[in-house]
Parts: structure tokens; C-alpha cells; sequence
């Protein structure tokens, strides 16, 4: 979806946590369509979202966190696929995707990173992570049945992953102060306002 035609053209995502996340670039797409009033971007990006995947499971998400990432792959994907996957969609998928979720596992995936050097330009990184990570934790638990096991760990995770990182955000001692903030501002609430839209027009 860049402006040198790339997202036209790639024919498989990236998944790493860093710039290069194709989930994250997409829902940053979604946004924009929100804020913008651009709703002929939905079509396409949903249609790109679904294709690369909807048919995704068993996330490696023990793997994570890699040593200089500001996103989460697994739960990136995750909450990308909460906005174009309409509830009754998302919940089997996301069971598919990672399960053991309403466990809590894996841990690693919702426990806060250790940050040895916030000043370091790649270390510092996963102080985003952990922003990133409550925002998209939030999302998921908005897109679940509110019955859903899944939800009630979703929703108290969120606070204790960001709340480390803010202090550190708002220190403005960090290389990553310039977009840190980008990152602290949507972790307690959420990023973004738009949702799929059922043929009758109302809004999933």
C-alpha cells in the first residue's frame, strides 16, 4: 500500500516487529481510512488481510520477544485481524492462531519485556513493545463474546505491560522519544476506530 506500489505487489507479508510488519502498515491503512473519510482503502485492505492470514495457525509466539522489536508479530496479526474479521469469525480464528490463549500462555507473549537500556536505540525498542502489545491486547478483547476466557486476560494484561513503558516514555531521556509517544498514546485505550461493516450496513 506504499506509494512506490509494494503492497500492490508483495505477494506474501512481513511479520517481523519491526517497520516492515505488514499487519501493522495495514491497520495504520485502516485508520487512515477512518480519519480521512477514504473508505475505498477497506475494500482492498480488508481483501489483503484475509489472503494473507486468515488461514494462519499455531503462531510461534514463544518466540517472541526478538531482541530490538517495538511489535508484537503475534499479536500485531491478531489484532489486524480483529477489524476485518467480524466477532463471530475472529473469536475460532484467533483460537486456531494462538491457542492456549485463555491460559495465558505463552507467558512471554504477555509478560513485559526486560529493558537493560532504555537509551539504547535497539534495546530501547521494547520499551514500544510493550506499548504496542496493550493496544493491540485491548483491541483483541473488544473483538471476544464478553464470556469469552480470553477476554478477562486480555483486558487485565494491558496495564500491566504499559504502565512500565509510559513512565519510561514520558522520561524523554530516551533515543526513541519520537515515537515513543505515537506508541503510549493509543496502549491505554486502544488505536483506532474503524470496524467491519455487515451488509446491512450496521457496523459489526
Amino acid at each position: 500500500m506504499s506509494g512506490d506500489g509494494h503492497g500492490a505487489r508483495a505477494t506474501c507479508p512481513g511479520r517481523h516487529g519491526t517497520h516492515t510488519n505488514s499487519a501493522f502498515a495495514l491497520g495504520l491503512v485502516l485508520d487512515c481510512a477512518a480519519a480521512a473519510g477514504r473508505p475505498a482503502l477497506v475494500a482492498p485492505v480488508t481483501g489483503t488481510l484475509r489472503r494473507w492470514f486468515a488461514d494462519d495457525h499455531d503462531a510461534p509466539a514463544h518466540w517472541e520477544p526478538s531482541g530490538q522489536d517495538f511489535l508484537s508479530p503475534a499479536l500485531t496479526e491478531a489484532e489486524a485481524m480483529s477489524r476485518v474479521l467480524p466477532p463471530a469469525e475472529f473469536a475460532p480464528w484467533l483460537a486456531r492462531f494462538l491457542p492456549g490463549a485463555e491460559r495465558r500462555a505463552p507467558a512471554g507473549l504477555l509478560a513485559p519485556p526486560t529493558v537493560s537500556d532504555p537509551a539504547d536505540p535497539r534495546i530501547g525498542h521494547l520499551v514500544g513493545l510493550s506499548l504496542s502489545r496493550a493496544a493491540a491486547l485491548r483491541r483483541i478483547a473488544a473483538a471476544l463474546p464478553g464470556d469469552d476466557p480470553r477476554t478477562a486476560s486480555s483486558k487485565r494484561r494491558p496495564a500491566t505491560t504499559s504502565s512500565p513503558a509510559c513512565r519510561t516514555a514520558s522520561r524523554g531521556t530516551s533515543p526513541a522519544d519520537h515515537w515513543l509517544a505515537t506508541f503510549a498514546a493509543p496502549a491505554p485505550a486502544g488505536h483506532g476506530t474503524w470496524r467491519p461493516t455487515a451488509p446491512d450496513g450496521t457496523v459489526n
